[in-house]
């Protein structure tokens, strides 16, 4: 008798890209140090944020990815809180969840390194910059301190994932109540990184992660 062969499906990928550099080696570290090998991390230089989601929508298709996340900071395209709402039905369009984090990365990183989210809400990125480089000395958000003294900055703050995403929340409601929209979507898109990847396999960096 023939043994039937239990078919194996195809795993889910996901897809993050970005316009911006230090976005796109940060999460290149992340999916390498975490060993998201169904993640894929795409620098898509743009001129607009719409050029951008457009690009995103054909880098989708062409890898089949189950889903796909056009990642930036409102200061990627000088956009205000208010033009994401005028963004939605584009990235709907293109199949696209969009990530932001406001006004840049610094943000998300830095709701990592306090027990408590501003209660006000804060317009200018350097604030935040000074903030990190009390932890990360010479803190930048470029690509080259995200390659270099920063490559292992997601490691560090890995610990304090479950603070950030607290943080997160309260500031979302500040940002909501100014704005009416949220200042990170980053919480989401972890959690559907999580669902397609599964979690993080960071056994190979118990060094770093004990610091």
């Amino acid at each position: 008798m023939t043994r039937k062969r239990t078919p194996i499906l195809p795993r889910k990928t996901i897809l993050i890209s970005t316009a911006n550099a230090a976005i796109a080696a940060y999460f290149s570290r992340v999916r390498k140090d975490c060993r998201y090998v169904n993640m894929t991390v795409e620098y898509i230089p743009s001129d607009s944020v719409e050029s951008f989601i457009k690009a995103t929508g054909k880098a989708r298709i062409a890898g089949k990815f189950a889903s796909a996340w056009a990642v930036f900071g409102l200061s990627d395209f000088n956009l205000e809180p208010a033009d994401l709402e005028g963004l939605k039905d584009l990235a709907e369009s293109r199949k696209v969840k969009l990530g932001w984090t406001t006004p840049n990365i610094s943000m998300w990183l830095y709701l990592h390194l306090t027990k408590q989210a501003p209660n006000f809400y804060v317009e200018n990125a350097s604030q935040f910059d000074q903030q990190i480089a009390k932890y990360f000395p010479g803190y930048k958000p470029t690509a080259e301190f995200m390659t270099g003294e920063g490559s292992e900055i997601h490691l560090k703050l890995f610990k304090f994932f479950a603070m950030a995403v607290n943080n997160a929340s309260a500031y979302n409601k500040i940002a909501e109540k100014k704005n009416g929209v949220p200042a990170t979507t980053f919480v989401e898109m972890y959690d559907d990184i999580k669902e397609i990847c599964g979690d993080a396999d960071l056994s190979h960096n118990n060094k770093v992660l004990a610091q």
